[in-house]
């Protein structure tokens, strides 16, 4: 077994995974925590990372990085997702971290993000078969990717993020039904224009991941705190996901933070989310989605450990 730490800083939220990693690629959770730190507050209008956000999240990410040397670690990575990628400024406040924890911040491309969360969504999956589609929902951007075993071979990253959108068009509590429809819309627009290559006649299974899908599964379930063991693999039907949606966006903020699943720092962004999701689900033929627990931190940890067992010789992975 072999011990890696990462941790993902994303646009809403920093979040970290220690875990223990066998030549088969079995992964055994050692320690995963998250916080929203919302270190893309105010990009969408400004262009660039505010000092603010940017010490909140620093705050954080120091915090997150002795945990994993604590737990005992034996390599951390580190990377940043759509905030450092369209900022001005992103790739300096990369290297005033990376000054600050002792450790490179990878500014992953889309297309590295999109393959690192196929690759641990698959990883999780109870009984991996036929053709995926996942889709993961974050604050700056939203990932799509197709692909068979753990290999994607049609994957973007769209401009859609639940922060971007929330900031750009909404202004109600609860959001207008006109701020909602604008919300469609452009989401509905970005679909067709930039998914008309991939192939959605062929797909037998769609998951999710992200804060959004899996608030979506707590709330399904009626869990009254949230367990990532219950919503694992759980199925969202299209129904309930229509139906969930539209309470989301019929709430007050006050109501959406009592929410399970649906964190305080996550409860202003979620309906956002949720017209995503829908859209999602309409422009691909299936019954619903999966939950995937497994985010772009889980691929990371995966990705290091192939490094390691391939430089003791390990013939893992692709």
């Amino acid at each position: 077994m072999v011990r890696i730490g990462a941790v993902d800083i994303g646009t809403n939220s920093v979040r970290l995974l220690v875990a223990d990693v066998d030549e088969k690629e079995r992964l055994k959770t050692a320690h995963r925590m998250g916080e929203i730190s919302r270190l893309g507050e105010g990009l969408d209008r400004t262009g660039v990372i505010d000092e603010a956000a940017a010490a909140r999240t620093l705050d954080c990410l120091e915090r997150f990085v002795h945990e994993a040397e604590y737990s005992g670690a034996s390599q951390i990575r580190v990377a940043g997702t759509n905030a450092f990628r369209v900022a001005r400024n992103g790739r300096d406040i990369a290297d005033r971290y990376a000054q600050r924890i002792g450790y490179p911040v990878d500014i992953l491309t889309g297309e590295e993000e999109a393959r690192l969360v196929f690759l641990a969504v698959m990883s999780g999956l109870s009984a991996p078969h036929g053709r995926s589609v996942v889709v993961d929902i974050g604050g700056g951007s939203t990932e799509i990717i197709c692909g068979e075993g753990e290999k994607g071979t049609q994957l973007i990253s769209l401009e859609l993020g639940c922060v971007r959108l929330t900031e750009r068009l909404v202004q109600g509590d609860p959001p207008a039904q006109e701020e909602l429809d604008q919300i469609r819309n452009h989401v509905r627009d970005i679909f067709a224009e930039k998914l008309e290559a991939f192939d959605g006649s062929r797909v037998d299974r769609a998951v999710g991941v992200g804060g959004t899908v899996t608030a979506f599964g707590a709330l399904d379930l009626g869990l009254t705190k949230y367990d990532p063991s219950r919503i694992e693999n759980h199925l969202l039907t299209r129904d309930r996901i229509t139906s969930i949606e539209k309470h989301l966006c019929s709430i007050p903020l006050t109501q959406r933070r009592d929410l399970a699943g649906v964190s305080r720092g996550r409860a202003d962004i979620i309906p956002a989310g949720a017209v995503i999701l829908s859209e999602f689900v309409n422009r691909f033929p299936v019954g619903g989605v999966y939950v995937s627990t497994r985010g772009l931190r889980y691929g990371l940890v995966l990705s290091e450990a192939r490094k390691v067992w391939r430089s003791q010789g390990a013939p893992v992975g692709n």
